[in-house]
């Protein structure tokens, strides 16, 4: 416990010193006549300052650029991912219920999930081609999928 209190006075006593070396600066300042040199060390420093103004505005530009690049990549990423997963669900649909000659029930069910990704891809705003890539399937039948989407739509209006 003394030790602390040891630092605490160690860091006021800092603390004052500084404040009055500030001061003592500020004093200094204050007497010195504007003569050459100085002007010329505030030219040099008004100059680094520029510089230095310039090089962050580039650097924060190259950091949008970046950041622009990162968020292209992470939808890539996304859709390359939910490809992925459609094909991991269509290899456990058919791991765990493998298609059997008398079994023709079964079939409509997994085309039925997959007609319902791409509609639900189509109304992400994604064209046919992306979809079609995305799910790993022909655009004709994305094409088809959607086709009857409207179809049946426009029946039931």
């Amino acid at each position: 416990m003394t030790d602390l209190k040891i630092l605490v006075f160690v860091q006021i006593g800092i603390d004052f010193a500084i404040i009055a070396i500030f001061i003592f600066l500020l004093r200094r300042l204050a007497a010195i006549s504007k003569d050459s040199s100085m002007q010329k060390g505030l030219q040099i420093f008004e100059s680094v300052l520029t510089d230095a103004k310039k090089a962050a505005a580039q650097f924060n530009m190259q950091l949008e650029e970046k950041k622009e690049l990162i968020n292209k990549l992470n939808q890539k990423m996304e859709q390359k991912i939910m490809s992925i997963n459609v094909l991991l669900n269509r290899a456990d649909v058919l791991l765990k219920d493998p298609l059997q000659p008398g079994d023709a029930q079964k079939k409509p069910a997994a085309s039925s999930s997959l007609g319902k990704e791409i509609i639900m891809l189509a109304e992400e705003g994604h064209d046919s081609e992306a979809i079609a890539e995305t799910l790993a399937i022909s655009r004709g039948e994305v094409m088809l999928v959607l086709d009857l989407k409207t179809k049946i739509a426009q029946l039931r209006s």
